[in-house]
C-alpha cells in the first residue's frame, strides 16, 4: 500500500497514459509529469488521490495555485516511480 509518507513533497512522479484519471472511470490517454505537494494516506481500488503541480516543469513548481493536479493515480505507478523505474 501507497501512504502519503512514501510519498514526499516534491517528489517528481512520470505518470504514463492510463495510470491516473482526470475522470473517476477515465483513464488519461496521455503521460503526465506531476510535483507532488500531498497524497492522500489510504489507498482505495488500487488508487491514490494525488495533489501536484504538472503546469510548470521547473523548481519549484507555481502555478497560482495550491496545485493544478488533483487527481487518482495508480498505487503500482507511484511505486515504480519511488523505485527508479522511471
Amino acid at each position: 500500500m501507497c501512504r502519503s509518507s512514501e510519498v514526499p513533497a516534491g517528489t517528481k512522479l512520470f505518470l504514463l497514459a492510463g495510470e491516473w484519471f482526470p475522470e473517476p472511470t477515465t483513464p488519461a490517454r496521455w503521460d503526465e509529469l506531476v510535483t507532488v505537494v500531498a497524497t492522500r494516506p489510504d489507498e482505495i481500488s488500487g488508487r491514490v488521490w494525488v495533489r501536484g503541480h504538472a503546469c510548470v516543469r521547473h523548481d519549484p513548481p507555481d502555478c497560482g495555485t495550491g496545485s493544478c493536479f488533483e487527481h487518482q493515480v495508480l498505487a503500482s505507478a507511484i511505486r515504480a516511480n519511488l523505485a527508479g523505474q522511471r
